[in-house]
């Protein structure tokens, strides 16, 4: 398993910046499965602590320019530079020979208006998430999800071995 983790420039205005994604090598019939983890239970009160004036971007479509509520609870969602190590070790820990890897990177601020936080997607029939928080033995103080959408990942091939969940 690789382990890619990129820091902030420096100057960003806040630690809150991280994204995490992994790539699971077999998932629900699928290879490489990307899911993107976030915190799915963020302090809202830690927002106005914040200058949204200089975190919130232009529309990325200005004729549906979307809700700035929208833009912090997907700043809400990133980790801090101690929480993502936190998650990273974990999931390195627990599903390190599950995971080809784990990706930490910072997003890119300001964040447009018109992006849709991870957790106000409605799972179906492809689209869902995997309930970190709900595992046996989770370690951390706060709540972690994945999110990932299978129609983006090919299907195991019938002789491609067995598949993991």
């Amino acid at each position: 398993m690789q382990t890619y983790i990129i820091p902030a420039e420096e100057g960003t205005p806040l630690d809150r910046v991280y994204s995490i994604s992994i790539t699971i090598r077999t998932f629900k019939g699928r290879r490489n499965v990307e899911a993107h983890v976030f915190r799915c239970d963020p302090d809202l009160a830690e927002a106005a602590s914040y200058d949204w004036n200089t975190l919130v971007g232009p529309p990325m479509d200005p004729a549906n320019p979307g809700d700035v509520e929208d833009v912090k609870r997907t700043l809400l969602e990133t980790f801090t530079a101690e929480e993502r190590d936190a998650v990273v070790s974990y999931l390195s820990r627990r599903y390190g020979s599950r995971l080809e890897c784990i990706t930490a990177c910072p997003v890119e601020l300001p964040i447009p208006l018109g992006v849709t936080p991870l957790s106000s997607i409605t799972p179906g029939k492809t689209l869902g998430f995997i309930r970190f928080e709900n595992v046996t033995d989770y370690p951390l103080p706060f709540a972690v999800r994945g999110f990932y959408d299978l129609t983006q990942h090919d299907p195991l091939d019938r002789q491609g071995g067995e598949e993991q969940a």
